[in-house]
């Protein structure tokens, strides 16, 4: 779609893209004041500046697995529109490219192998000063060359990152009453956010930063970080994954026993299921872990019980 195509189309309340489109040009739907929803085709790989700019009710919008770049100013002013989610192969947001959206309370980005610090996953809490957020991919992705933030205005107090589906997969291959408790606790994790397809999404609070001293009253001097304040996201996180390790660390032990059991009744049929309970030495507890992908999560408390 070309520079300014439908630029103020003022009646225009439906848009279909189909697939096929690669780029949405300069302010090609600018200003169309009455567009309520647009999907954006997964072909879309750009979307230029000021594309959706003042569409003032646009409501839903849909970006797909695929774009890979928000221009400055594409939803500037789009002041009806609540939620937004930004697909993991979107690199980079242009100056001001949600700001002034007055609704937007929810932003998503699915996006954790790049803006959460994947040795977190592995080594844990232990590691805490390396944190869970990689806070110099988030800064690239927020801000431009200028400081100046992707969501000025927006009545934004957290922003959501989805982590691995792996975790999630791990989750649902659990007993359903271990599900169901883990899935408690995440409830209860006042930093963490379960979705109903058991994607688990980690929250990061935007913080309003004091203005510099050669700042003048001008919102658009503000500056706003998105911080995980005194770790606790990921204190938070770090507890749900603890909690999924121990229950498949749990069955592990019992598969393990039921093993046991099954070699002695192919001996003798009056082996109680109880006798056959052994306790496991430390060097082979750590070794199951490591195969299960424990370590560095329950080890410590395994070894000193």
């Amino acid at each position: 779609v070309g520079r300014w195509a439908l630029w103020g189309c003022f009646e225009l309340v439906e848009l279909q893209l189909n697939e096929g489109l690669e780029i949405i040009g300069q302010g090609a739907f600018e200003n169309c004041k009455s567009l309520r929803s647009v999907a954006v085709p997964s072909t879309v790989t750009v979307l230029y500046n000021l594309a959706f700019c003042d569409c003032s009710n646009l409501v839903e919008v849909q970006l797909n697995e695929g774009l890979g770049f928000i221009g400055g100013g594409a939803f500037h002013t789009c002041t009806a529109l609540r939620s937004v989610t930004i697909p993991s192969t979107v690199t980079k947001l242009g100056r001001y490219a949600f700001a002034h959206c007055t609704s937007l309370s929810e932003v998503i980005f699915l996006n954790d192998k790049r803006l959460l610090n994947q040795e977190f996953f592995t080594c844990g809490f232990r590691r805490e000063e390396q944190g869970l957020l990689d806070q110099e991919a988030l800064d690239e992705m927020f801000y431009d060359e200028d400081g100046d933030f992707a969501f000025l205005s927006c009545p934004l107090t957290t922003v959501k990152i989805s982590i691995s589906s792996t975790v999630s997969e791990r989750m649902a291959k659990l007993p359903r009453e271990c599900m169901l408790s883990v899935e408690e606790k995440i409830h209860n994790l006042r930093r963490l956010d379960l979705l109903p397809d058991g994607d688990i999404l980690v929250c990061f609070p935007v913080v309003r930063m004091a203005a510099g001293d050669e700042a003048d009253d001008d919102q658009d001097d503000e500056t706003f970080k998105v911080r995980d304040t005194n770790n606790e996201t990921a204190r938070s996180l770090y507890q749900a994954l603890q909690l999924i390790a121990f229950h498949e660390l749990k069955e592990s032990s019992i598969l393990l026993e039921l093993a046991l059991w099954k070699s002695k009744t192919d001996e003798s049929t009056s082996v109680a299921r109880e006798d056959c309970r052994v306790a496991i030495p430390d060097p082979a507890k750590s070794l199951i872990m490591k195969y299960c992908g424990f370590a560095g999560f329950l080890e410590p408390a395994i070894e000193g019980s």
